[in-house]
């Protein structure tokens, strides 16, 4: 696999998103972009065999860790965020309220 390539880029989520939203993304952009629906063409067989690799890296955790330690993503916030520990009001900075974010938002296709 390409190291240039950014594995949640690959399959447009957060680095923060949950193995939930991880597995959505993946399966909605299997779907997309599956060879049968694009027969003929090398480009989305290729763009498959990418997407799997981020889901196949991304969707375990001892695999995503070493991922993230690789590219210096993994900070206590993250951690945090995820395991959803993150409940005290100065860890929000926003009264006690977290702050709600997309977990992840498609791009529209060219």
């Amino acid at each position: 696999m390409n190291p240039e390539v950014n594995l949640y880029e690959l399959l447009e989520v957060s680095p923060m998103a949950s193995p939930a939203v991880i597995k959505a993304a993946y399966r909605c952009l299997a779907q997309l972009n599956h060879p049968d629906r694009h027969a003929g063409t090398p480009a989305a067989v290729e763009r498959q065999a990418l997407i799997n690799a981020a889901y196949a890296v991304l969707s375990k955790p001892d695999r995503r860790l070493r991922y993230d330690q690789r590219l210096g993503l993994r900070k206590k916030e993250f951690v945090e965020r995820r395991s959803g520990t993150c409940a005290t009001e100065s860890d929000h900075g926003t009264g006690g309220t977290p702050a709600i974010t997309r977990a992840f938002a498609f791009r529209p296709l060219a």
